[in-house]
């Protein structure tokens, strides 16, 4: 087995190591208006911060490889990617986007031909509005409920749900207005999961052996909903105002959060979602939701401020934004009994949730938040609008907004805009321009400049996605069961999502670090699908269509391998190095830390334009030989590809969004 000293080799200066080819800058045609407005205002925004040049365009592969993944939830096929290619038209790109959100049966065409199966998926034609919408059930479903305290019965029934609105591009508004007002049985409303895993602790009797009021108070705290529905649905951040006025944003109350806590004072659940203990009794099939008028009756919650004094608060709706700028209270407020009319009073919130100022401006800055990896104000997070935290596009945001309102708040419109401007059709490689900033000159990759989208920022792949793409690129779907697949998912996936998100459902903290790359290159699970015996395996399916009797196409095989992992074409130079090292011409020195990878500068970051990569050169000078393998051996020329495929599988470049 050369396996480690195979990735020594490859380590020299293999991948990203070479100058990148660079896309044509011609116009992307067939774009829509909103598309237009978004590529004026961020050249707009390009202007406000001297940046005369953003980076290059992204090749077509580099772009179909992140359209797939934000999209799809997975990298192409190479299949997908030959049939790609093969469109010379220019609006090729926009075509595919479009094809990605709305084609439910597609089949590529090799050659001219269409295909009648593609390696690494289960059935052809293949259905991206299904594939779309799998993506983003998995994206909302830890949105939502997060990845942990949940039973996988529940979590199914939610994603099932989420899956069959996105499959139906039901609009946002009414997909929200769903999520608050969830009631009955998960089992058959997949969407009470929500609400429920988020009703907080039972409130606690006020006096030892008194019982709790449930008349005046209601049963739930009710804290972690709370700020969950402000947060995801209007993009502020409330969860800070349970306790005290916020600190930063001084236009957030203490009574602004209880205000909207009394909306789910009547709220009732039966069930649980998770087995608590090891000698817990195993979660049944349902969890139910149930409103209870005579709970909390005239709509008022008491709380406690830092100098002990016991307020009350009316169930009262978040202020408006601009509301909160000039210093003003809401107006939309319970403050009788009887004043719902036949709603539940979720059903209220709900509806002034869609009538809040910053609906659609908090879902336009998740969504762009999606695909660029920050949202449009100063600091990335997606769902902090207040007023110490600038938005640096207003125009823009302001725009989209009311575009998305227009058009009947279609998520796939939105997508689309997004996904096709110009912004997001830029390499994620900063090159050389320099922008003045005061006295000083700075690159493009100055943090500084994050917020104007001058180059497409590196994303780390989701657990969800990352799993999905190694079961494209090993086409372990196609050669296992349904079974069988759903166990290698729950397998890998209990791998990849351990130690990674908190309580809050966020990921920030998954992007390609030590602990997953050392889980990816030992696991167990990756190497038993990479392997082969003498009559199948992914490897040895690939051997085998590039060999007819003793010829073997070397080139053809790497080719293949580079467009199932990467999704692109090996450069001359990377093919030469993997040649080298087959026929055994290729030194590498051992035992002096790591090898310089060149003008990546050994932080794992793409490629720059310059000098050639530092490092011995595979051929020459001393160092310790990498054993070769004989060409006309069969089983040794499976074991090598493996290994080039494993190395593959292992880069940055396979395990970031670039």
């Amino acid at each position: 087995m050369i396996r480690h000293t195979l990735a020594a080799g490859l380590a020299v200066g293999f991948l990203w190591a070479s100058a990148r080819p660079t896309a044509a800058q011609e116009p992307m045609g067939g774009v829509s208006p909103q598309t237009a407005k978004i590529n004026e205002l961020i050249r707009k925004g390009y202007e406000s911060a001297g940046i005369t040049k953003p980076a290059e365009k992204a090749t077509d592969l580099e772009f179909m490889r992140r359209v797939f993944i934000d999209l799809q939830g997975r990298v192409p096929t190479v299949e997908e990617i030959k049939d790609f290619e093969a469109d010379k038209t220019a609006n090729k790109r926009v075509k595919l986007v479009q094809r990605l959100l709305n084609e439910k049966a597609y089949t590529p065409k090799v050659n001219g031909k269409p295909v009648t199966e593609v390696e690494g998926l289960k059935k052809v034609p293949i259905n991206y509005v299904y594939g779309y919408a799998a993506n983003f059930a998995d994206i909302w479903s830890v949105w939502l409920i997060t990845r942990s305290g949940v039973d996988d019965v529940y979590r199914n029934q939610l994603e099932q749900w989420l899956s069959e609105q996105f499959e139906n591009n039901v609009p946002y508004r009414d997909f929200v207005t769903a999520l608050i007002t969830a009631s009955g049985k998960s089992q058959d409303n997949g969407a009470v999961n929500f609400i429920f895993r988020h009703l907080g602790d039972p409130i606690m009797a006020e006096t030892k052996g008194a019982g709790v009021n449930f008349a005046r108070d209601g049963r739930f705290d009710n804290v972690p909903v709370t700020s969950r529905v402000t947060k995801l649905f209007l993009g502020i951040q409330t969860q800070c105002t349970q306790c005290h006025d916020h600190p930063q944003a001084k236009e957030w109350k203490q009574r602004d959060f209880w205000g909207v806590n009394a909306f789910f004072r009547q709220t009732d659940k039966r069930g649980q979602q998770t087995a608590m203990g090891k000698k817990a009794a195993p979660v049944g099939n349902s969890v139910e939701l149930t409103d209870v008028p005579e709970w909390n009756r005239e709509g008022t919650v008491f709380y406690d401020q830092r100098d002990g004094q016991r307020k009350a608060v009316f169930a009262t709706m978040l202020k408006d934004v601009a509301q909160a700028e000039k210093d003003q209270r809401s107006t939309k407020t319970l403050n009788s009994v009887g004043a719902l009319g036949t709603k539940t009073r979720r059903q209220l919130l709900a509806e002034w949730v869609l009538q809040h100022d910053n609906f659609e401006k908090a879902a336009v800055n998740r969504m762009w938040g999606h695909f660029f990896g920050r949202g449009l104000h100063k600091e990335p997070t997606v769902d902090d609008f207040k007023s110490d935290n600038e938005v640096v596009h207003p125009e823009l945001l302001e725009y989209l907004a009311a575009e998305f309102k227009k058009y009947n708040h279609d998520t796939k419109k939105l997508l689309e805009w997004i996904c096709t401007s110009d912004a997001y059709n830029l390499s994620h490689v900063a090159g050389t321009t320099k922008v003045k900033a005061g006295d000083k000159t700075k690159a493009l990759t100055d943090v500084d400049f994050d917020p104007y989208f001058a180059r497409m920022p590196l994303k780390g792949m989701s657990p969800d996605v990352l799993f999905e793409s190694l079961a494209v690129a090993t086409r372990a779907r196609t050669r296992l069961s349904d079974d069988a697949y759903t166990t290698l998912k729950r397998t890998w996936s209990s791998q990849l999502v351990k130690n990674f998100g908190d309580d809050e459902g966020n990921e920030a903290n998954f992007n390609g670090t030590i602990l997953q790359a050392l889980m990816m290159m030992n696991g167990k699970t990756l190497n038993d699908q990479i392997k082969s015996d003498r009559t199948k395996g992914v490897i040895f399916d690939v051997v085998k269509k590039y060999t007819k009797g003793t010829a073997v196409n070397f080139a053809g095989i790497t080719d293949e391998l580079f467009l199932m992992t990467v999704n692109r074409h090996p450069t001359p130079a990377e093919l030469q190095k993997i040649e080298q090292v087959r026929l055994g011409a290729a030194r590498i020195n051992l035992g002096t830390g790591a090898p310089s990878t060149g003008s990546t500068g050994g932080t794992g970051a793409p490629p720059k334009k310059g000098p050639a990569p530092k490092g011995p050169t595979p051929g020459t000078g001393a160092g310790t030989p990498v054993p070769g393998v004989n060409g006309s051996d069969g089983n040794a020329l499976v074991g090598f590809y493996e290994d080039v495929f494993w190395a593959l599988l292992n880069t940055n470049e396979f395990m970031l969004n670039h």
